[in-house]
């Protein structure tokens, strides 16, 4: 058993993916033959696993608010040059949408350059 958690703990050092079924039948093993070093060690690699999990999916949330928080300004120049009115800023000038793209290439880059700065990308 003492092997199977040394291996365990290399493959979750070294990042690779385990066998779930086997580690937690590893657990269900030692919790029959009562080895409580065994158990405490296998315990704290439960909860290296947990907090790759915890880790990997924080940095998905951040990606995803950070694209979230891009596109809202761009939600709102669509929906706001979106309405039907006849005295929108631009809609009659012959360069308006060419204003329009700008200004929503601008707004990305801007806001691109701010959570680059910011170190949150």
């Amino acid at each position: 058993m003492e092997e199977k958690i040394k291996q365990f703990e290399e493959d979750i050092f070294s990042g690779k993916t385990i066998d779930t079924n086997e580690f937690y039948q590893l657990k269900r093993d030692l919790l029959d033959s009562n080895k409580s070093k065994l158990l405490m060690k296998h315990r704290i690699l439960e909860q290296m696993l947990e907090k790759n999990a915890n880790d990997l999916l924080n940095r998905r949330l951040n990606l995803l608010t950070i694209w979230s928080t891009i596109f809202l300004p761009l939600s709102f120049y669509t929906g706001l040059f979106g309405m039907n009115f006849d005295d929108i800023p631009f809609l009659t000038n012959h360069h308006g949408f060419w204003i329009f793209t700008v200004l929503s290439i601008v707004t990305i880059v801007v806001m691109y350059r701010f959570f680059k700065k910011n170190k949150w990308i």
